[in-house]
């Protein structure tokens, strides 16, 4: 088996594949498999939960169904030491793979091929359930993975991303994140929490950004040996796949449209330069923090225990409250990484929160709409603690 390829189009390849590749071990999780199909060349990775497939641009000679595997760190290191040029990958079945470019020639070694987990079998029953920009799917996952629970073990119904009827939620039950996906309002997908920034990986991918993803899904009875995933798929035929957890999320209800009791306005800036000040004096590792109105001097301040005593106080020069219901002079308690989360994922210099009292704790919340013809709404809540 030969493959020659230009190097530029085996790093478009691997760009797609590194995301599903192993990054410790030494099997094959770790290994990219490259493989002709229809006299043509692909590469595939698995590291068992996440697998990835891609084209190659290339020049083949072997026989249909024919592959080998390398440590994809080993390949990865090689290619980008080589000039550019035509890069030549040859194997004979011995478990060594000749990989030459130029001057600069190399052994890798191969494993077994045959014990590579494919999925081509479950591939043939996935379904397309719609095409989306890959820009507007990652906004939305990019938010909503801040908000997965880590409670893998008591709670994995909610160690995950799920698209209901084309709204993606996710809640750690601390706080909540609902974006709904107008382009495609039937949306169904689970996605783990844990692979959700590889599906972002291949989302911002420079290659994907070039047109729509197309977003399949594949379930297979027991009977014929079980599985469930969904697929990102480019137009060029590269994608990646995300096995589906098996726990399903909870039905939650959530008013988007509820009047507050008072709206928080927040620069991004000064936010962030207290947040650094006050968690340098704060416990190691201490995420809440504490807002306070004064409704004399209409000051909202922050604050956070400090490691020596007592607490630490900071008072925000340009934020503003702006009160709808009579005086609001309630302090709470939030955890801070949600609210950099939120800034950090549209990227915004003002963040506005509406506050919202319920018995005796309360909310804040927070709204946001993309920009096109069918934009992305996201609510977030953050659920207070007095």
């Amino acid at each position: 088996m030969k493959i020659e390829v230009a190097k530029s189009d085996l790093e478009v390849a691997l760009s797609v594949a590194s995301i599903a590749a192993a990054s410790g071990g030494t099997d094959l999780t770790s290994h990219y498999l490259f493989r002709l199909v229809g006299g043509k060349a692909e590469v595939l990775s698995c590291d068992g939960r996440v697998f990835a497939r891609s084209p190659l641009v290339a020049t083949v000679d072997g026989d249909d169904g024919s592959a080998f595997t390398v440590e994809a760190w080993r390949m990865d290191k090689w290619v980008a030491a080589i000039p550019d040029g035509v890069v030549t990958l040859s194997a004979d079945g011995t478990g060594d793979v000749q990989a030459q470019a130029g001057r600069s020639k190399t052994r890798l070694r191969s494993l077994d091929p045959a014990k590579f987990p494919y999925w081509d079998n479950i591939l043939k029953l996935a379904k397309s359930v719609g095409t989306i920009s890959p820009k507007s799917l990652s906004h939305a996952l990019g938010l909503t993975k801040g908000f997965v629970s880590s409670e893998d073990t008591a709670k994995p119904e909610l160690c995950q991303v799920e698209a209901i009827k084309g709204v993606l939620w996710a809640t750690d039950r601390r706080a909540l994140s609902a974006a709904e996906i107008t382009a495609l309002p039937e949306l169904g997908i689970r996605i783990p929490g844990k692979e959700v920034p590889s599906v972002i990986s291949f989302l911002n991918d420079k290659h994907t950004q070039e047109n729509d993803v197309t977003i399949l899904e594949a379930e297979r009875s027991f009977e014929e040996g079980g599985g469930a995933f969904a697929v990102f798929e480019r137009a060029d035929g590269s994608y990646l796949g995300v096995n589906r957890p098996t726990s399903k999320f909870p039905t939650l209800n959530m008013d988007k449209d509820a009047v507050g009791d008072a709206q928080l306005d927040l620069d991004r800036a000064e936010f962030e330069s207290a947040i650094a000040v006050l968690s340098a004096g704060a416990p190691k590792g201490h995420e809440a923090i504490t807002f306070s109105y004064d409704d004399k001097t209409s000051t909202v301040s922050l604050s956070m225990p400090c490691e020596a005593g007592g607490t630490d106080e900071y008072p925000l020069t340009l934020a503003k409250v702006t009160e709808k219901n009579g005086k609001f002079d309630t302090a709470f308690t939030v955890d801070y990484p949600y609210i950099k989360g939120i800034s950090t994922v549209f990227g915004l210099d003002q963040l506005s929160f509406t506050i919202k009292k319920h018995g005796r704790g309360g909310y804040i919340s927070f709204r946001h709409e993309d920009d096109g013809a069918k934009p992305n709404k996201y609510t977030s809540v953050l659920v207070w603690r007095t």
